[in-house]
């Protein structure tokens, strides 16, 4: 057999050239057949659990147009109230042309009104009850979120309370302040609406699920307004939301819990916070709802 100029038999340049044209051709084809992953998000059973926020499984795709004239209609829970504006501004500068309108009436109200036809989304700061999932309604996780204690500035009460403190004064067994460190004064509790979505994973959470107190020192709202509860605290009123709703306000004062502060890794009631749609949704409205959970709708939920 011959060899070339540099010793190496015509055969080795040839395997060689054969051997860069192949990898040349995966690399070409690979390249070209792998676009742009599209965006999935959970399923409505992994989407009511509250350690599935970070997971994403199937197909919620993220248009790069919508048709004019295209709506989203909202409605739900007061947590997300920031949220569904700051999430909404930023959607109809994506898609121009799309009419969005939202409002705040509760969670229960938000579902409620979703199941009869009168919004498409549903903002809820409590899972699916199995009902509504065998109705075939999905739930998403869109932000994370805490539980707060609430006093008013004007509260003489400066210490934290233990959970099974909370217990206690939410279930009506603590009805003045000296019974869990504070001075003699009576403890009014000021409760959520049975609408508050925050109301029933509070009573989860918080109670274990044993029924709310009653009695003179107890306070319900008649309509699930989070300024208003802030409003009735006064000297002596305790009372909870979810934090990002409460942490900008100047009024009120945030108990320790067990020694944490909502936020950290060991506080004890954290949330999640959902959109919850119907699988027969609108483009548009599939397309909202990838859009809280894109990068834009992420980074928008971490200025809260």
């Amino acid at each position: 057999m011959s060899q070339s100029k540099s010793g190496l038999p015509p055969i080795v340049y040839i395997l060689l050239l054969l051997g860069l044209g192949a990898g040349g051709y995966y690399y070409y084809t690979n390249k070209q057949g792998n676009g742009a992953p599209s965006l999935s998000l959970p399923t409505a059973d992994s989407a009511n659990s509250p350690a599935a926020v970070s997971t994403t499984t199937s197909g919620l795709n993220l248009p790069n147009t919508l048709s004019a004239g295209s709506s989203v209609r909202l409605d739900g829970s007061t947590s997300l109230a920031k949220f569904n504006q700051r999430l909404g501004q930023a959607f109809l500068d994506r898609y121009p042309g799309v009419n969005y309108d939202w409002k705040a009436n509760g969670s229960s109200k938000g579902i409620q009104a979703l199941l009869a036809g009168q919004v498409d989304i549903a903002a809820s700061s409590r899972p699916l009850t199995e009902e509504e999932k065998i109705k075939g309604l999905v739930a998403v996780p869109v932000k994370s979120d805490a539980i707060a204690l609430l006093v008013s500035k004007e509260s003489p009460f400066e210490g934290g309370l233990t959970s099974n403190q909370v217990r206690d004064i939410f279930t009506g067994k603590v009805t003045n302040w000296s019974q869990v460190g504070g001075p003699p004064l009576p403890l009014r509790v000021i409760n959520r609406n049975s609408s508050s979505g925050t109301y029933k994973v509070f009573q989860t959470a918080a109670l274990e699920g044993s029924n709310f107190g009653s009695g003179p020192n107890w306070t319900t709202m008649k309509r699930d307004v989070t300024t208003e509860i802030l409003q009735q605290l006064k000297t002596n009123g305790i009372g909870y939301a979810n934090y990002s709703e409460i942490k900008a306000q100047k009024t009120i004062r945030v108990i320790p819990l067990d020694g944490n502060s909502p936020g950290s890794p060991n506080y004890p009631l954290p949330t999640v916070l959902y959109y919850v749609y119907s699988p027969n949704a609108t483009e548009a409205t599939k397309a909202f709802v990838a859009f809280a959970t894109s990068p834009a709708g992420k980074a928008i939920a971490a200025l809260e």
